[in-house]
């Protein structure tokens, strides 16, 4: 069997409806409402508010790690083998993203103090935006601009548009936090963001910007001595 992209794209965005289908109604409203109150901590209250942080973004990453790790195994199989293969970097990511974060609770690596964190780093605030609205977009057809989306898109529910979310908040103040999280996510972002985009999945293009950007971080940040001795 040769691979087909239109093939996967579709099943792709069949896959995503899916999801939608079982979660989304519940879901999509209580992640996008918790994400908010959570940020909204983190501006706040910084690093006193990095145990809610972490145990709601752990308790998300373990779902998407469930759907989109594990079930969607299943599906890409039924669709074809050389779907699966094509597929399985991203479970694999996921696994290692999930454990990143549970590691997490025990090490607290993250770092929320977000009040020296350069004026220019908040350049990246229109991915964050985008991760978290995450327009509908119809595949084949096109975006559907609905201000509701604010509330019931598939940020929380899909792993492309909450890593946007998260790993634009991680640069804000890179390099501190958890080194391995942001590398797994710019891997992920890289990766799986081209994967999509090139399926036809045009809500991505900024997920591989986001990716490019942080890759950039990790290429060409210079610390301070400050900082590397913070991190060390």
């Amino acid at each position: 069997m040769d691979f087909d992209p239109s093939v996967f794209g579709l099943a792709f965005h069949r896959f995503v409806e899916l999801e939608y289908q079982i979660f989304g109604r519940i879901g999509a409203p209580l992640l996008h409402g918790i994400t908010l109150l959570v940020i909204l901590l983190v501006f706040w209250r910084g690093n006193r508010a990095r145990l809610p942080f972490v145990i709601f973004f752990t308790l998300n990453w373990l779902f998407l790690f469930g759907f989109w790790g594990v079930y969607a195994v299943f599906y890409w199989a039924k669709i074809g083998i050389i779907y699966l293969l094509v597929y399985l970097a991203a479970p694999v990511l996921l696994t290692l993203i999930a454990i990143t974060w549970i590691r997490e609770l025990f090490q607290k690596k993250i770092d929320l103090d977000l009040q020296y964190c350069s004026k220019w780093r908040w350049a990246v605030l229109p991915i964050i935006i985008w991760g978290f609205w995450y327009p509908t977009y119809v595949y084949g057809q096109g975006f559907v601009f609905k201000a509701s989306d604010l509330l019931f898109s598939y940020y929380g529910l899909m792993p492309c548009p909450t890593t946007m979310v998260v790993l634009g908040l991680f640069t804000l103040n890179y390099p501190m936090g958890n080194r391995t999280l942001f590398n797994l996510m710019t891997i992920y972002a890289l990766l799986i963001g081209t994967a999509t985009v090139l399926t036809g999945w045009l809500p991505d293009v900024p997920f591989i910007l986001i990716g490019l950007y942080s890759l950039g971080l990790i290429l060409f940040h210079r610390p301070k001595r400050s900082d590397q001795l913070s991190i060390s």
